[in-house]
């Protein structure tokens, strides 16, 4: 009988817009996987598992089992055609299966060991459901290959591989973001193909038909419009306000199917959000360039930041939502000069033409009057505001005033307690330290620098040199306080901000004004929960933690940072505080190349000059909220930290570490390396182009070999050569490729070029590393800092920027980001696509058996 023929019996396609499909005989097994959710006449999941040209299927009552032991019952059902893969939607209630499908979750599997009959060991690898399995026939006295009752058993994983909190309660579709309610309620949007029989779709916009639209090719580079800061909703004029998001902006260029999506500073981070471009692929429209935000959605409907941030470093990308807002480009035209409210109607229709409004990509709906209670509305549900734009406004690429950003912000009174120097072309003062007074005293809340005009900076700063000292007024230590001016606490100010931090530091603030009417000793500190709960009294009946808290400490990113003006690199006068600030504020771009992998640390704890040492396992030094992980070792596992966020950065800084090596392979894959490190060492004097030659020429051969090598600078005297590779090779012969490719080019060139890593062999070489590829071995991370003098900074770069006038140390953390500032794109943007496996023919070819 033929695979498909049960499937296509029972069901009418002029009733259902599931796929007919066909049989594809002849693929090898070990593919596609897909789960189901399907709410019919009785609520269950479907397995499916691409077998010889189909998808073999199981339904499943109660769900995959997700402890280890845990058994399932499997009822195996009739074949379905691979193109079911793609299938969510609702199907008609009186046609076979009748009722509301999602796609719960979906990937790769494959075989472990030798398939049976009866038994069916299988590896899953979906975004939601990783690790062994076991199908096995329930086939009571006899063998019955007939038998459509199976258990499907959860199997023990070396290592965790899925969320703990993943429950087959989880109710929000993989593909298209929905729940199971918002698929049913749409219909008429159940499934498209271009093999299937399909209700039309409404026709997407004629953007010529736009008052202000011109013909133009669709531009390479676009820069998005940007909103300006502003206290007040604006009342006189006509303005629609929308929700401000809480997520990165996102400029989503489409040409010919090719979906980009570019970052507002013009890196391409198309890679990062490949369900995404997935989703967007289908717009119907040859070119298109789109304006929006991609979030992380909570349970309450509000975008949360640090969501995102959790879902980009763990890459587990499929529930995110890009909220679409704007269209400044469409088919052919620039929709730049047209007003505003007719581009979002052109792109509300858009959507809808492409069914896409209320899943993965949703558009960004407005108000058109109230829009003072809209932002109260706002401040209620705990948003971050709202964005105010003038209703006929043109798409401009900078910064306007058509756009206004009002936050939702609060506004108290504080005590200045001292002032900095101004800088560039400022008159006055820099900031001014601001404070509340508490039982202990003048409680430290932060500065404030933004809002002064210039007579006001002028004013204030002749009342605060009248009332200069020399000590400070704070309770505890000031973080960053060596070119501080201190004052009598006698000038009160009124200061806007968004939030505290858990210390009461005051987030985003902003001076509103003098309140020449308050005495200074009024002004009261406002406790967060946590400085109430440090200042209660333990059981006990002694002072709690924080009646004894240390005076020299402050806080970043929710870290404790103790010590924060300890200088950790002289030369410059870094602190403990810059560094971590530093990291803060790269974080898009060390993240990428450095979460989830198991690191060794050099920690400096008292500063670079001081005793320096190489850990490998954590100590009680660094803080319990980097995440660690159990590794396998020859006897027994050993303990490594990793990082998942910048505030897991901020935490090595406060255990002093001063660089950071990662592992050749990620926590996930632990034992198969995604990349190979040519460490070119040169000895001391070697010539720069000799240096710049050898890395030419090493280039050549690993692309000879069909790889790809990107480029560090390290920070220190050489190069790395980095090979982004598949994660299917194990650690030995990956050490083992990579030593015959290093051994070979220093075969070549035995004069210039060594591999022994002995002191008195390497003189007058340069020494070609690839030691760092072995198990537990590790190289400097991208973006991060060396324990050398100035701060130096592992950089990845171009080939076309090494010259003559670059140096290993080129870049350090005063200039790194200027740098970053002003790249048009990723220097590394290409490297996740570039990976090839290491195959055995690979091996072959350098002579590795």
């Amino acid at each position: 009988m033929e695979r498909l023929e049960e499937y296509r019996r029972k069901r009418d396609f002029t009733r259902t817009r599931e796929p007919a499909g066909e049989a594809r005989g002849g693929s090898p097994p070990g593919e596609l996987y897909v789960m189901h959710k399907h709410a019919a006449s009785h609520d269950h999941f479907d397995l499916r598992l691409e077998q010889d040209g189909v998808l073999r299927s199981w339904a499943l009552p109660k769900g995959p089992s997700l402890e280890p032991g845990e058994k399932r019952l499997a009822v195996e059902v009739e074949d379905h055609p691979l193109e079911y893969a793609d299938f969510e939607g609702v199907i008609p209630e009186k046609a076979y299966g009748g009722g509301t499908v999602m796609l719960w979750d979906r990937g790769t599997w494959r075989v472990k060991g030798r398939p049976k009959q009866d038994r069916l060991d299988l590896e899953l690898d979906g975004e939601r459901l990783r690790g062994n399995w076991t199908l096995a026939r329930m086939s009571g006295k006899r063998q019955d290959k007939h038998e459509r009752n199976w258990l499907l058993i959860k199997r023990h994983d070396d290592e965790p591989r899925m969320d703990d909190s993943l429950s087959v309660d989880e109710d929000t579709s993989i593909a298209s973001g929905r729940s199971m309610r918002q698929i049913a309620e749409d219909c008429d949007a159940t499934w498209s193909s271009n093999d299937g029989d399909t209700q039309a779709s409404p026709a997407p916009p004629e953007p010529s038909l736009l008052d202000g639209a011109r013909r133009a090719k669709l531009p390479r580079e676009v820069k998005p419009q940007l909103a300006t800061l502003a206290r007040e909703v604006p009342s006189k004029g006509d303005w629609i306000h929308e929700i401000k998001l809480d997520g990165y902006r996102l400029l989503a260029r489409v040409e010919s199917g090719d979906v980009r999506l570019i970052t507002r500073n013009g890196k391409d981070w198309t890679h990062r959000f490949p369900e995404l471009t997935r989703a967007l692929a289908p717009l119907p429209v040859d070119s298109a360039l789109l304006d929006g935000e991609v979030v992380a959605v909570g349970k309450d409907g509000i975008s949360r930041f640090g969501q995102l941030q959790e879902a980009l470093s763990s890459g587990r990308t499929s529930a995110l939502v890009y909220q679409v807002f704007d269209l400044p480009y469409l088919e052919g035209h620039d929709l730049s000069g047209v007003a505003l409210l007719e581009r979002k109607r052109t792109l509300e229709a858009l959507l809808d033409a492409a069914r896409m409004k209320e899943g993965t990509i949703r558009y960004s709906d407005h108000i058109e009057t109230q829009g003072k209670a809209f932002h109260e509305r706002a401040c209620q549900m705990g948003l971050e505001g709202i964005i105010c734009k003038r209703a006929d406004s043109r798409y401009q690429q900078k910064r306007s005033r058509d756009w206004l950003k009002v936050k939702c912000v609060s506004h108290e009174e504080f005590v200045v307690g001292g002032y900095t120097d101004p800088g560039g072309s400022r008159s006055g003062f820099g900031s001014l330290l601001m404070g509340a007074y508490a039982k202990q005293g003048l409680i430290y809340a932060g500065r404030v620098g933004t809002g002064f005009n210039n007579r006001l900076l002028e004013q204030l700063s002749a009342i605060l040199q009248e009332i200069e000292v020399k000590r400070s007024p704070f309770h505890g230590s000031v973080p960053d306080s060596r070119s501080v001016h201190w004052v009598r606490p006698e000038v009160v100010i009124e200061v806007e901000f968004t939030e505290r931090t858990r210390d009461g530091r005051l987030r985003h603030p902003a001076f509103r004004g003098l309140r020449e009417d308050r005495n200074p000793e009024e002004i009261r500190m406002t406790p967060t929960k946590e400085m109430a709960a440090e200042s209660e009294p333990a059981e006990d009946g002694k002072a709690g933690t924080s009646g004894r808290k240390r005076k020299d400490e402050t806080s970043l990113l929710g870290v404790r940072l103790t010590h924060p003006d300890r200088v950790l690199f002289p030369e410059q006068g870094l602190t403990k505080l810059d560094l971590a600030r530093f990291y803060e504020q790269i974080q898009e771009w060390v993240l990428p190349h450095l979460a989830r992998r198991p690191l060794s640390l050099v920690r400096c704890p008292q500063g670079r000059n001081d005793e320096c040492f190489f850990q490998k396992h954590p100590r009680r030094a660094i803080p319990a909220s980097v995440p660690r992980i159990d590794v396998p070792e020859k006897q027994g596992s050993a303990e490594y930290v990793y990082v998942e966020s910048a505030a897991d950065l901020v935490g090595l800084v406060q255990a002093g570490a001063l660089e950071i090596h990662p592992w050749g392979s990620r926590i996930d894959h632990l034992e198969q390396p995604d990349s190979l490190v040519f460490d070119l060492d040169p000895d001391e004097g070697m010539a720069w182009k000799e240096i710049l030659r050898v890395a030419g020429t090493l280039r050549e051969r690993i692309e000879s070999l069909g790889l790809t090598p990107f480029l560090r600078t390290t920070g220190g005297k050489g190069l790395h050569l980095v090979v982004p590779l598949e994660p299917s090779a194990e650690w030995d012969p990956a050490k083992a490729f990579a030593r015959a490719v290093a051994e070979q080019h220093a075969k070549d060139d035995p004069k210039r070029l060594t591999t022994n890593m002995s002191k008195a062999k390497r003189e007058g070489r340069i020494f070609i590393d690839y030691l760092r590829n072995g198990r537990g071995a590790t190289a400097v991370a991208s973006y991060t800092v060396r324990a050398r003098q100035n701060a130096p900074v592992a950089v990845p770069i171009r080939w076309d920027e090494l010259n003559a006038a670059l140096r290993a140390d080129r870049y350090n953390v005063e200039n790194l980001r200027r740098r970053l500032s002003a790249l048009r794109e990723d220097p590394w943007a290409d490297f996740s696509e570039a990976a090839r496996p290491l195959d055995a023919d690979l091996l072959k070819r350098v002579g590795v058996k």
